[in-house]
């Protein structure tokens, strides 16, 4: 069975756990954003789950079109119950082709490990243990160090992530001490078997402060990455957006603590995406993928966003969850484009390097015309000193202006489906007469 995310609290309940409820954004006048620029690494995946047997044809397809969107990097699962089917039987044959065909397209994998088999769960369990505890913690290394094992001569393998969503009941029917101990195992048996790759704590549903009480002790963690999943705007209230999804105090409350807790880590969110479910259109879809990365990448600390997912999945498939797992690909069902695959191939050649600097304190926007509430706006520099800038509205459709303190030559506008025009209305440091449409952002990139 395909295994497909599902997010069951609402960011709301998740920031306010963390001590972050969603603030109201302020308005935004003519002068810069407060603060001071910072560079820091960037970095991109995508996803898709593959079962044991899947037609590598297919997959190969896949992969191309990682490569045509510009990110061939990608995420899924590994379960142990498909490649451990039996206790001490493993099964390697058809995920070692798998790698191979990684290694040979270029494609780097980093899988998430998980799903308990039947035999390995805990006593009194029915036939669904694929979220159990395993009941004994030396089956669960010997199966974590056979295939880390079986994989480490494969270059394309890059990290191994111990089981995903495990702060939620429906994907971790254990204690946080019982994932405490079975992130320690994995990570020996890990590093054991391949000291060259990653270890990256499962995916948490948000960032979950209380759940890292669990897993480091000290100011030490056993994992190398923190990572956690941000679906704003498909699995949470009407009153958490995208803008609103990590809080004003995302920075003081979770990193602060995270940093003390577990030592200082890179800080991923490895899976993020928006549904075209019935009701939400495709437009809607690019529109927030051009916010979320201007939001994300924004934020400090948060290096990597993982793209959910190249395509929808068949409506006779089963998931895990309800019906926006089925519409939440860049690409129909039959790998047609929708809108965002233009959207995010767009973006992902904009950022297109390994680190930006976040420069919002650099821009300045001045209403010329219409309402200021709700206006957004980003600024990044790429180290050969482009520069981009995102802008939007929320519930207002101003007319603004755009100022920047470096200087450029010319200045281009990107439509969603990634066309770039030349802008005229540019003297070298003010992008001029930018139409703002509710919910719509603009994109330009300056040279």
């Amino acid at each position: 069975m395909r295994r497909i995310l599902l997010v069951i609290l609402s960011a709301a309940t998740a920031l306010t756990a963390c001590g972050m409820p969603p603030p109201d954004h302020a308005e935004l006048g003519a002068q810069p954003s407060g603060g001071s620029s910072f560079t820091k690494p960037i970095s991109f995946a995508i996803l898709e789950d593959y079962d044991k047997g899947d037609s590598l044809s297919e997959v190969a397809k896949d992969f191309a079109l990682f490569k045509e969107l510009g990110v061939p990097v990608w995420r899924g699962s590994f379960g142990w119950d498909d490649y451990e089917p039996e206790p001490g039987q493993f099964d390697f044959g058809w995920l070692r082709q798998f790698a191979a065909l990684a290694d040979s397209t270029g494609i780097s994998l980093r899988p998430y490990l998980g799903y308990t088999p039947q035999w390995a769960g805990r006593p009194g369990k029915d036939d669904q243990a694929w979220n159990d505890s395993p009941r004994d913690l030396n089956q669960w290394r010997r199966f974590v160090a056979a295939i880390a094992g079986a994989l480490a001569a494969h270059p394309s393998v890059k990290s191994y992530e111990i089981y995903n969503e495990e702060n939620v009941p429906l994907w971790w029917d254990g204690t946080l001490e019982d994932y405490g101990a079975v992130l320690g195992a994995g990570a020996e048996a890990v590093r054991g078997a391949d000291h060259d790759a990653q270890v990256l704590l499962g995916g948490m549903v948000w960032p979950d402060l209380e759940w890292l009480d669990g897993t480091c002790e000290d100011g030490r963690a056993p994992f190398d990455v923190l990572p956690f999943h941000a679906y704003p705007e498909t699995w949470t209230p009407e009153s958490v957006t995208v803008e609103t999804y990590l809080g004003s105090d995302f920075e003081r409350e979770f990193l602060d603590a995270a940093d003390e807790q577990c030592g200082v880590k890179p800080v991923w969110i490895n899976e993020t995406g928006f549904a075209t479910t019935p009701g939400k259109t495709e437009r809607q879809q690019a529109d927030w993928w051009v916010r979320a990365f201007a939001t994300f990448l924004s934020a400090r600390r948060v290096e990597h966003l993982g793209i959910y997912e190249i395509k929808d999945q068949r409506q006779d498939t089963p998931v895990i969850g309800d019906a926006p797992n089925y519409y939440l690909g860049l690409l129909r069902v039959d790998r047609s484009p929708k809108l965002a695959f233009h959207t995010v191939k767009m973006l992902l050649g904009l950022f297109g390097t390994d680190s930006i600097t976040v420069a919002d304190n650099e821009l300045a926007v001045h209403v010329r015309q219409g309402a200021p509430r709700k206006l957004y706006h980003h600024l990044f520099v790429r180290p050969d000193g482009k520069q981009l800038i995102f802008a939007w509205a929320r519930g207002a459709s101003p007319t603004v202006d755009l100022r920047l303190t470096r200087s450029g030559r010319r200045v281009f506008s990107y439509s969603l489906d990634g066309k770039g025009t030349r802008w005229r209305q540019f003297d070298g440091q003010v992008i001029r007469g930018v139409e703002l449409s509710a919910g719509e952002p603009r994109v330009f990139e300056v040279q």
